[in-house]
């Protein structure tokens, strides 16, 4: 996700930790990582145990190897705070509005 390479200040700048998680195993992470530099950590949800944790669905992704890219804010005690659920598979969350968000539980 190069916006989300590309905005990852921003988010550091409102006290916020970025966290990809998906649900690939530790070796498709590691030769993603090695393939693009990221600054955040990316975290293996192998089975998607952790999304199920949270409600999210993943929209037929039995057959797939990835869900579609979304945005999730969660607060440091686990409450979600904003979700955007990207409907493609290619196209990027739009982060201002996450970043607006965070904006405003910041004030």
């Amino acid at each position: 996700m190069a916006q989300l390479r590309r905005d990852y200040e921003q988010f550091r700048a409102l006290s916020s930790e970025v966290l990809m998680v998906v649900p690939n195993g530790p070796k498709m992470i590691e030769r993603y990582l090695k393939a693009h530099a990221t600054p955040y950590p990316i975290l293996s949800d192998k089975g998607a145990r952790v999304a199920a944790q949270y409600g999210i669905e993943l929209r037929g992704a039995i057959i797939l190897p990835v869900y579609p890219p979304s945005v999730f804010l969660v607060d440091r005690a686990g409450k979600i705070r904003y979700v955007n659920y990207q409907s493609s598979y290619i196209l990027e969350p739009d982060l201002r509005e996450p970043q607006a968000v965070l904006a405003q539980l910041a004030a």
